[in-house]
């Protein structure tokens, strides 16, 4: 009885549901590296952007409209941009801000403009949010002319309040435009306004004073920050070092690193970078190369600066072996646009009768994504 009552158990019992569905699959986006017709990527970027998941994604917007921008396929920029407009409403202030930016990287300021004008009619009244996205594709657009005009007159316009970032993204667009004074009366204005300064403002006044050679200022600066309480960063101290080491004063420069370690600031590439441009520029391979092996020691990244300065110097004091590991590095890494250095690398070595070194550079550039276009010339 029991095997009959198994086998009509067996007969009516419900199958088991079936397994979920496998998730949609989320949109491609890498394609967008590849080595398509910039229009057909044009295309393809507008299908994905129907999905709210790729719209989320900041990095294929930058990527692509850097690529187009590099291409000079301002048309496209606007075709793809223009078109992402329909999402503003349906999407939180950051996209209508990212949109606004890459307008001023790809230095189309007056379509950013033209956006922002347009955001009451897209998603009401422009927020501060706006405003400094505005500023910013200002500053990035080298319209430095605009920007006074937008900081002094648009935020009473609109009624908005600005705040420490505004303030920030305006001392950035004088210094960069060389106008020091300006970037540092705007501290006493913001002190006047209420609005207290942050640790990326220092940074900014700091590169302003430094970076354009007013070390006696920057070091005014200095102390001001130290006396407000402000505990400076890395990126605080490496314009310190940079116009230290213009002077030549490797000692001093030595000791803030010493300084850095003792407060706990651990110095970055920045940092190494200063004094192997520092060394190179006075034909010093030798230290320029322990500075290096400092940087790798401490486990940074090289960047395009540690690549290009290092590299003709490599090449002139006859250190062939670094300077084809540097290239190999430098392509592995995307780390130079164009192909100038890599291409006297080659012409170098091959003069040196070095022609496998040469090779394998050419070799390697041809076998990446986007190849390096560099050529084996016939050995003399």
């Amino acid at each position: 009885m029991s095997s009959v009552l198994r086998r009509l158990r067996s007969v009516f019992a419900k199958p088991p549901p079936p397994p979920p569905p496998p998730p949609p699959p989320r949109p491609r986006i890498d394609h967008l590296s590849g080595r398509h017709d910039l229009q057909k990527v044009v295309a393809k970027f507008k299908k994905l952007s129907r999905s709210t998941h790729f719209r989320r994604n900041s990095v294929p917007y930058e990527k692509t409209v850097q690529r187009l921008a590099y291409h000079q396929q301002f048309a496209l920029i606007e075709d793809l941009l223009e078109h992402q407009k329909q999402y503003v409403a349906r999407s939180s202030d950051k996209f209508a801000v990212r949109l606004i930016g890459l307008y001023g990287k790809a230095g189309m300021f007056e379509h950013a403009r033209k956006l922002f004008d347009e955001m009451p009619s897209l998603t009401g009244k422009p927020s501060l949010v706006h405003l400094n996205a505005l500023l910013a594709a200002c500053v990035d657009s080298k319209k430095f002319d605009k920007v006074d005009e937008i900081f002094r007159l648009l935020p009473e316009k609109l009624s908005l309040d600005i705040d420490v970032c505004t303030y920030n993204i305006v001392i950035k667009g004088y210094y960069l435009m060389g106008d020091v004074d300006s970037a540092l009366s705007l501290l006493n204005e913001m002190e006047e306004e209420g609005i207290k300064p942050n640790l990326i403002t220092w940074n900014t006044l700091l590169e302003a004073s430094y970076g354009n050679g007013r070390l006696l200022e920057g070091e005014k600066i200095w102390d001001l920050m130290v006396s407000k309480n402000v505990t400076p960063s890395v990126r605080s101290y490496n314009p310190r070092l940079r116009a230290v080491l213009s002077q030549n004063r490797v000692t001093d420069a030595i000791k803030l690193l010493d300084e850095m370690r003792d407060k706990g600031i651990e110095a970055d590439t920045h940092s190494y970078n200063a004094f192997i441009v520092g060394c190179c520029q006075n034909g010093d391979l030798d230290e320029a190369k322990k500075w290096y092996q400092r940087l790798m020691e401490s486990k940074c990244n090289v960047d395009r600066v540690t690549i290009s300065t290092l590299i003709p110097l490599l090449c002139e004091k006859g250190d062939y072996e670094l300077a084809h590991r540097l290239c190999i590095e430098a392509m592995d890494q995307k780390l130079l646009r164009g192909t100038e250095t890599l291409q006297n690398v080659v012409d170098c070595l091959v003069r040196e009768s070095k022609v496998e070194l040469a090779t394998e550079i050419v070799e390697h550039g041809k076998a990446k994504k986007t190849p390096y276009n560099l050529k084996l010339p016939q050995a003399a």
